[in-house]
């Protein structure tokens, strides 16, 4: 069946399945009670309810907890979330987000990612364009699981939904604040609501400007590297003609030029001898190194240019009682780094850049039924349209002794384009006061094409190995594919304070290309180049209680879940080379657990617990540098690493949180916050102790002073307070490998150094 047919099947089945509902849905129902002044709202299942009425996994990060943790971004969210992992990288391309220890590390332009970034109803196409600064969040609601049914994509393993603040259609207002910390960092934002006709239409615009030192030293040239350099602005319009009419117009716009992302030399491999005979460990000498190195040595370009922005429209409507929801939006994203991969003062393989440019357009119309009927539905269609372009160049001399003047290197220029069409509803019937049925579906057709191009540098030698190749032209690379994925489950409101649900979820992802640099012709002519979709299965029940007069929050989640032809990169350290392959099957289980204690006047206490056990089978990869038979290297130098926990998956993770306020003289009112987080050791490579991150905690806190009626307020904060080390990524250094073992190398963040500062904010 063609793509194109199959989209016209999916409109058919969407408006065949809505019909019953809309029906049924006529039927009179008790009006749902308004939620009280401290109920956490959510959009997890496409329209407005209280948390504690959500039969979904879902935790929510507030602004203030946000701002109170000094986290600035997705890659941060770990600090404060701990069912999320994060990955680092070189560059944002590679970079990656795991929910419950699942998530897709690749630099693959044909693989997605499996955790979904929703902004404002508004699908990112592109992992690397989700990493952004963040700027005016209202909240961030992390939904863990497979979302297919609502999220829809690359929302197989979860989904992170942003949501930003809104035009005020009763008061004008304005709040802005200007910090400064350790490394010279300093934060400026700013936001502000004009009412243009009282209750009918506003306007809404925000803004910010991040600057902080470089926590890594070049020593060839004293440049700092790792530092912060962005900026963006954020315009909202929102318009209400009428009771039931809104128009909602969003634009955005940000750069992020920083030079990023330079790893540090943790050891090195005493025999590693380069081209012209010196070797790594005298080219290093300088440098202390070790877990808490701050040094490189490079004779290359470590930097990362990124630009985004886009805009979108939702409007809403109501027919017939039922409301018309439609979202338009255009995103593009660009991005241009480099990294010197060899991290010596010789011209190894000193460049490494990409050009990227992506192109997204998307479309979703949905129906929603009012709440509180017999029957409550969502059903609606959905169109994602996305291109993305790029050129990466290695050079270097690599291994070889060439003349002066000569290297080696490659040129890979490289597209795809995607299209995904889907027809997607929940039906939530409700028999009984107390007892809910569910049942959702998400049907799909994905159609991805793509085209490879490797040649010769330009006034190269000869070809990069491992990084690159012999020249070469690949067909068209096809992959289409059609599912149909589904939700059922039960809830039941044991009493108006106690809720309990079970759900079945299969989740999907679609098929992937393999657009490695060292794509090869045996890989696409052997049916390789093309990955399978990746299939979860997710069982989960839960339990969420409001008790003792609403003074405690608690709720509890249990889970199994598994990932069939998971879409996996893997690394081999001993050729310097990368591979895509679908792993045999995925599975983690386990529980969280959330908790609010109101206990006095001016005090709340909060705390969140994740227990994940991982494992992987079926997956083949290379052996570790050093890795012998005993330790389960076969021959061929491959590994069987079925019945190990995933990578960077945290097997225990929590976060404790205090929080006090207090009126403490005339006029003005104090405030306290300090919390701790602890995530438990992960490797960042299949059994290699090398890449162990042992366990650790970060404690953060938060002092201010403000105005009773909130205009005016200092603060003073701290972040990772008890100067706990950490790295965010260890791997085998490249060309520092041999079967005996190797040197390795980590990034490291700001955030894992001890830092505090001041911020004044003001709000009119």
């Amino acid at each position: 069946m063609t793509y194109s047919r199959n989209a016209l099947l999916l409109c058919t089945v969407a408006a065949a399945l809505s019909f019953p509902a809309i029906a049924a849905a006529q039927e009179a129902a008790p009006v749902p009670v308004a939620p009280a002044a401290d109920d956490i709202v959510v959009t997890a299942q496409k329209r407005e309810q209280n948390l504690q009425n959500v039969p979904v996994s879902v935790s929510v990060l507030s602004a203030a907890t946000l701002a109170d943790n000094r986290v600035s971004g997705l890659e941060q969210l770990s600090q404060v979330s701990p069912s999320i992992s994060f990955t680092n990288s070189a560059n944002t391309r590679g970079q990656g987000l795991a929910i419950r220890g699942i998530g897709t590390l690749n630099f693959s332009d044909g693989v997605e990612p499996s955790v979904s970034t929703v902004i404002d109803g508004v699908v990112i196409g592109r992992s690397a364009a989700s990493f952004f600064d963040f700027n005016d969040i209202s909240r961030i609601e992390v939904l863990r699981g497979p979302q297919g049914t609502l999220f829809g994509k690359n929302s197989s393993a979860g989904a992170l939904n942003i949501v930003t603040e809104k035009p005020s259609l009763h008061a004008s207002e304005f709040e802005g604040s200007a910090s400064y910390g350790t490394f010279n960092d300093v934060r400026l934002k700013g936001s502000g609501s004009v009412v243009l006709d009282e209750g009918r239409a506003a306007l809404r615009l925000s803004g910010f400007r991040s600057n902080a030192d470089g926590i890594i030293t070049n020593t060839v040239n004293g440049q700092k590297l790792n530092d912060t350099n962005s900026w963006g602005v954020r315009g909202k319009f929102l318009f209400e003609p009428s009771d039931v009419t809104s128009i909602y117009i969003i634009g955005d716009y940000g750069e992020n030029n920083r030079n990023c992302c330079a790893s540090t030399v943790r050891s090195v491999l005493p025999t590693t001898v380069y081209y012209n005979g010196q070797t790594r460990a005298s080219l290093l000498s300088a440098q202390q190194l070790g877990p808490l190195n701050r040094e490189v040595t490079l004779d290359g370009e470590t930097f990362n240019h990124q630009h985004a922005g886009g805009g979108s429209i939702e409007i809403n409507t109501e027919l017939g009682g039922q409301t018309i929801t439609s979202i338009t939006a255009y995103r593009a994203f660009k991005v241009f780094d480099n990294n010197d991969a060899d991290q010596v003062s010789l011209p190894v393989i000193s460049v490494n850049n990409a050009r990227q440019r992506q192109r997204q357009f998307t479309q979703e119309l949905r129906l929603t039924s009012p709440a509180g009927q017999s029957i409550d539905y969502v059903v609606g269609l959905f169109y994602f349209w996305q291109d993305v372009v790029s050129r990466t160049q290695v050079k270097g001399n690599l291994t070889v002794n060439l003349p002066p003047g000569s290297y080696l290197g490659n040129q890979v220029d490289r597209g795809i384009t995607t299209k995904n069409v889907a027809a997607f509803g929940q039906i939530t019937a409700h028999p009984t006061d107390r007892l809910s049925l569910i049942g959702g579906f998400r049907l799909t057709a994905d159609q991805e094409v793509a085209f490879f191009d490797r040649t010769i540098l330009p006034g190269a030698v000869a070809a990069m190995p491992s990084l690159g190749g012999p020249a070469y032209v690949s067909p068209t690379l096809k992959a289409t594919d059609t599912d149909f994925s589904f939700k059922l489950g039960a809830q039941y409101q044991f009493s108006p304070d106690i809720m309990g649900y079970f759900t079945f979820t299969r989740g999907y992802k679609g098929p992937a290309l393999n657009l490695l640099n060292n794509l090869t012709a045996a890989t696409v002519n052997s049916g390789l180049a093309v990955l399978k979709p990746e299939i979860a299965r997710n069982w989960e029940g839960g339990i969420r209680t409001t008790l003792f007069d609403r003074l405690l929050t608690f709720n509890v989640t249990g889970f199994y879940e598994t990932f069939n032809d998971f879409q996996a990169q893997t690394y081999n350290a001993l050729l310097t080379t990368f591979a895509l392959t679908n792993a045999g099957k995925l599975t983690t289980k386990g529980a969280e657990v959330e908790a609010i204690i109101r206990a006095g006047k001016g005090l709340t206490l909060s705390g969140n617990l994740a227990y994940s056990d991982t494992n992987v089978r079926g997956l083949v990869i290379g052996c570790y540098p050093g890795q012998t038979a005993a330790q389960g290297c076969m021959t061929g130098g491959k590994q069987d690493v079925s019945g190990e926990p995933l990578i960077n998956a945290p097997k225990w993770a929590y976060t404790v949180d205090a929080r006090y306020a207090t009126d403490i003289g005339e006029g003005l009112r104090g405030s306290a916050n300090l919390a701790f987080t602890y995530r438990s050791q992960v490797f960042f490579n299949y059994r290699d102790p090398s890449t162990r991150q042992p366990g650790y905690g970060l404690l953060n806190g938060r002092l201010s002073i403000e105005t009773r009626d909130g205009r005016y307020r200092l603060s003073v904060f701290g972040k990772n307070l008890t100067n706990s080390h950490f790295s965010s990524y260890i791997a085998a250094g490249t060309l520092d490998t041999s079967a005996k073992g190797a040197g390795y190398t980590q990034l490291l963040t700001p955030d894992a150094f001890r830092t505090v500062g001041v911020e004044a904010a003001v709000r009119f």
